[in-house]
């Protein structure tokens, strides 16, 4: 693998995917939609063949969990790249509009940000995501997935490419690779080619990437999430969203890991503990949840700031919004955090202290997604405060240039601006 030809190719076409057509582009993703359609099959001999080794290789159950690539993770991507082919597209949009001196005109004006690099480990579903809205935002991209999910990635790659080279794309604008962790960095040393990376994975991958990088980062970071259960929360409301939270994909970034519950609640506690145990969560507890949840067994400092990605469920009992707010934001990871509160006063403060990407009032943390945001889906969930923050989808993946429009302005003379 020519890991310098790789990016050179990849810089060499961004200017053409820049100038595409909105209909070149939704055409391409409708044949990538059609095309895992027509090779549904294929793909999931693909997956399960992934999937036999790395269970073989005793990989952990929720990297085999996010590895798994079936029929309705198919269907799912279909209809995401169905959805993302409707959105308007985000290339030459103009917005922040101005008048200057003398009725010049300025503007902003959305554009490509280049080459994309994508790093990312299992999750297969992310090769179909990150092609598309690289694709759609006018950008090449190189999708570096992980070894664990080598043969399925290798057909994704080739479908991709059958499909935007179909619409007169250069094939060289969405490249699949594989290779090794030398490959990885040496790719990172690519910064006159490739504009942006943005890595997906657990800690060492992400630590690695920031590491090594000569290229700008966005990290898409641990996912420890908080549901905070006020004083003035219905309890059957709190039960139903502390439930979803935890377990539609205990999996997955976005899951909750930490339940806090305001000591006004006590009495109410073992109801919410037997809530967790009834749907096989396992319950780590501070020493007010273990005298009172017999099931509890009691939280190391540890669990506090892990992400279980699995049923676990930390729980813990604070003096109120106050503490909630103060234990969130220091050992949070500022993901993805929710209140559940009949107060709309606590509710405002909950978002206004609270500082994550994603803060919800009264909702499941699952709410915390691209398609349910109406992006179709996310290229992933940023925990960075630059740029991007939370889920990231096709405007996310432009920045703009101004647009100053005169009439033979000069600047020979001293002029009054205009704010």
């Amino acid at each position: 693998m020519n890991i310098r030809s790789i990016a050179e190719q990849a810089r060499a076409v961004s200017s053409a995917c820049a100038r595409l057509t909105s209909e070149q582009k939704n055409q391409a993703l409708l044949a990538m939609a059609d095309a895992l359609d027509k090779n549904r099959d294929q793909i999931a001999s693909a997956n399960q063949q992934d999937m036999a080794q790395a269970k073989e290789k005793g990989l952990p159950s929720n990297l085999i969990d996010r590895l798994a690539f079936g029929s309705s993770k198919i269907d799912s991507r279909i209809e995401s790249l169905r959805k993302i082919a409707a959105l308007p597209d985000p290339v030459g949009q103009e917005f922040w509009h101005r008048e200057i001196a003398h009725g010049m005109k300025a503007k902003r004006m959305r554009v490509p940000l280049g080459v994309i690099l994508m790093i990312y480990e299992a999750r297969p579903h992310v090769s179909v995501n990150a092609g598309a809205f690289c694709l759609k935002s006018g950008n090449a991209s190189i999708l570096r997935g992980g070894s664990e999910a080598r043969s399925c990635n290798e057909l994704l790659g080739r479908l991709w490419q059958e499909s935007i080279s179909s619409q007169g794309i250069p094939a060289e604008a969405i490249q699949l690779i594989a290779g090794s962790h030398q490959d990885i960095n040496e790719l990172l040393q690519q910064n006159d080619c490739i504009d942006l990376v943005i890595p997906r994975g657990g800690h060492r991958l992400i630590e690695n990437v920031v590491a090594n990088s000569r290229i700008p980062v966005i990290k898409h970071f641990t996912g420890q999430c908080h549901l905070y259960v006020d004083d003035k929360a219905d309890l059957n409301k709190a039960i139903d969203v502390a439930l979803d939270s935890k377990c539609l994909m205990p999996e997955v970034c976005n899951a909750m890991e930490v339940t806090l519950v305001s000591k006004a609640r006590l009495e109410e506690l073992p109801a919410l503990a037997r809530a967790f145990t009834d749907a096989g969560v396992q319950i780590k507890g501070d020493k007010q949840v273990c005298e009172r949840v017999p099931e509890a067994s009691e939280a190391s400092p540890e669990d506090w700031t892990e992400e279980h990605l699995g049923k676990v469920v930390t729980l813990g009992v604070v003096d109120g919004i106050e503490a909630a707010i103060n234990h969130i934001n220091t050992y949070g990871s500022h993901h993805t955090d929710s209140i559940v509160t009949d107060d709309p006063t606590r509710a405002q403060e909950f978002v206004n202290r609270v500082d994550s990407g994603v803060v919800l009032v009264n909702a499941s943390t699952m709410f915390c997604d691209g398609e349910s945001l109406g992006m179709g889906a996310e290229i992933g969930i940023s925990t960075d405060r630059i740029h991007a923050r939370g889920p990231m989808g096709l405007e996310e993946l432009t920045t703009y240039k101004f647009v100053i429009e005169g009439d033979g302005n000069t600047m020979s003379n001293p002029r009054e601006f205009t704010q």
